[in-house]
């Protein structure tokens, strides 16, 4: 425990000194050497130093040694410099393959770090949309159903360590949910995240049976692999299987 906090220490002294002409002390919420090594990931990460801007990145690697400066001009250009990289964000660079001195995408990870959430309509249950019913029904049903279609905010946090949380799941099913004339939407239950070769990767968690036995664990069950579109400080703009989708953030 000793070593590790001595360690910490090191490298929280080394970021001062080579970080920061202006000999600030880094936030202490900042996460530093938290990057888990991922088999076929090529991605770079450590902090932004002083001197960074639209063309170039000084870069401060997470592993050690001494400051980097990259090449950004093409990627600011082609969008993918995604968030606003600044002294002391903890970031995930992508080099060029042909120039090392040239990154192709910049991702600034402390800024998409937080809560993110989409508007998202209910739908019309089907024997509800299907059912034959006389004109006064229809009319109070067409009420209700009418009162209760409002957009719900859905999303996910992403949160330090990797970790991550659905935002705007409900957890218990209640018999009114049943009996309800529309069906609410539901994220999927992300539990962890990672940037693999400048695409966002989230794992989704469910319940499975535990082997040779009755009960349960969550575990996780499958990916979502995610190409960034752009990131401002309030909204996010991802690329999934199916399409495009915007979140903005939540406080």
């Amino acid at each position: 425990m000793k070593q590790f906090v001595l360690f910490i220490g090191a490298i929280a002294a080394f970021m001062c000194v080579g970080c920061s002409s202006r000999n600030q002390a880094p936030e202490e919420n900042k996460t530093v050497g938290t990057s888990t090594t991922i088999e076929g990931d090529s991605t770079l990460y450590g902090l932004a130093c002083d001197g960074c801007t639209d063309s170039v990145l000084v870069f401060l690697p997470g592993k050690g040694g001494d400051p980097v400066t990259y090449d950004i001009i093409n990627a600011t250009m082609k969008r993918r410099i995604i968030g606003k990289p600044k002294v002391g964000d903890w970031v995930a660079v992508i080099l060029n393959g042909e120039n090392p001195q040239k990154a192709d995408m910049v991702i600034d990870l402390d800024e998409l770090k937080g809560t993110w959430v989409e508007l998202v309509m209910p739908t019309k249950r089907e024997q509800i949309a299907t059912v034959e019913i006389d004109p006064e029904e229809k009319r109070i049903q067409d009420s209700i159903v009418a009162s209760l279609m409002k957009p719900i905010e859905i999303g996910f946090s992403l949160k330090r360590h990797y970790t991550a949380q659905p935002y705007g799941r409900r957890y218990m099913n209640t018999t009114s949910d049943e009996e309800s004339p529309v069906v609410l939407p539901t994220p999927k239950f992300y539990t962890e995240w990672h940037v693999i070769n400048g695409k966002l990767v989230l794992s989704i968690s469910d319940r499975v049976r535990v082997e040779h036995g009755d009960s349960t664990k969550m575990a996780v069950v499958g990916h979502d692999t995610i190409d960034f579109v752009l990131m401002t400080k309030d909204s996010l703009r991802l690329k999934f299987k199916d399409g495009e989708r915007g979140f903005y953030r939540k406080n």
